[in-house]
Order: structure tokens, then C-alpha cells, then sequence
């Protein structure tokens, strides 16, 4: 394996390293997979790859405060167009 101090061709820079800045983009190529990957995971359980139920809505009840609070999500598989896309961003 070659160093700096043994090959010639290679100039020798004192390089700044901004740990902080590689630590924020790190985790954002994480975040990036894990979405992804959760993104695939939702489309094979919406599209009917997943459980045998297929259920496309999930429930959530907790208490905070003595009060009761339910959350509920639904998802429903779309097909748009690409300029119908445009217009609702606009």
C-alpha cells in the first residue's frame, strides 16, 4: 500500500476535516435509505405483497393528560398523472 510519503505523484495537502458537517451528511444518506426502504415496504403492503389481510388502515389509542386520543391512518394506492402532480404542487 502506498502513503503520501512514498509515492511522489501524490501532493501532500493538509486537509480540514469538518467532522460535525460529515456527521449531517451521513445520517442523511441513512435517512435516505431507511426512507426508501419503508417507501418499498408500504407499496408491497398496500399493493397486496404483504400480510394475507391486506389491511390498508391502521388505529392508534393512547391516553395523555386523562384524555383519550385515537390516531388513525389509512393509505390508498393512486394512480395520476404526471401533470396532475404539477397542478396540486402549484
Amino acid at each position: 500500500m502506498q502513503t503520501r510519503k512514498n509515492n511522489p505523484q501524490v501532493p501532500d495537502i493538509d486537509e480540514e476535516r469538518d467532522i460535525e458537517l460529515e456527521n449531517i451528511i451521513g445520517n442523511l444518506m441513512i435517512a435516505q435509505y431507511q426512507v426508501d426502504k419503508l417507501r418499498s415496504r408500504l407499496s408491497e403492503r398496500v399493493g397486496g405483497y404483504g400480510s394475507a389481510g391486506n389491511k390498508k388502515a391502521s388505529a392508534h389509542i393512547f391516553k395523555h393528560n386523562e384524555k383519550w386520543y385515537k390516531v388513525t391512518i389509512r393509505v390508498d394506492e393512486m394512480a395520476i398523472s404526471q401533470r396532475e402532480m404539477s397542478d396540486d404542487i402549484k
